[in-house]
């Protein structure tokens, strides 16, 4: 009888920590494009080290952009850099902490921090290139317009 009740409140606990989860990735997501779905890129930060020294570098920008997020798993981010101005269309999933983005192809998965009206985004990317060993780190604060 004992093993039937842990049985039982064992399954409930997991069942209640699994709809728990669900819900803040459902929040997330509607969030993400609730009211028009735009978000003002707050600070952009990037960061490169590589072992030829020559190709390190560090850059930050603030009001580098927007992100729109739409209803249907779509949206376009425009980046404004110095003047330029580049635009890119993306789908996107998130879980209640990554955000995966698919620009050109090509998926990106973000490290997601999400409070109600901010969220940080973050990714780490290790590569080769000509024989150099580079860390590739990209950030952003995002903030809903």
């Amino acid at each position: 009888m004992k093993l039937r009740n842990f049985a039982i409140a064992t399954i409930t606990i997991l069942s209640i920590v699994f709809i728990s989860s669900c819900k803040k990735e459902d929040r997330i997501e509607k969030n993400l494009w609730n009211k028009g779905g735009e978000w003002n890129m707050e600070s952009l930060t990037v960061n490169q080290t590589s072992t030829n020294s020559i190709d390190n570098y560090s850059e930050s920008y603030l009001n580098a952009g927007t992100f729109l997020f739409k209803e249907d798993g779509s949206g376009f981010v425009t980046f404004t850099v110095d003047g330029d101005i580049e635009t890119a269309a993306f789908n996107y999933s998130n879980t209640e902490d990554k955000l995966t983005l698919i620009i050109d192809n090509e998926a990106r998965v973000f490290d997601l921090v999400w409070e109600k009206n901010e969220i940080d985004l973050a990714i780490t990317e290790n590569y080769t290139s000509n024989g150099a060993s580079i860390t590739y780190k990209e950030s952003y604060t995002l903030k809903k317009k």
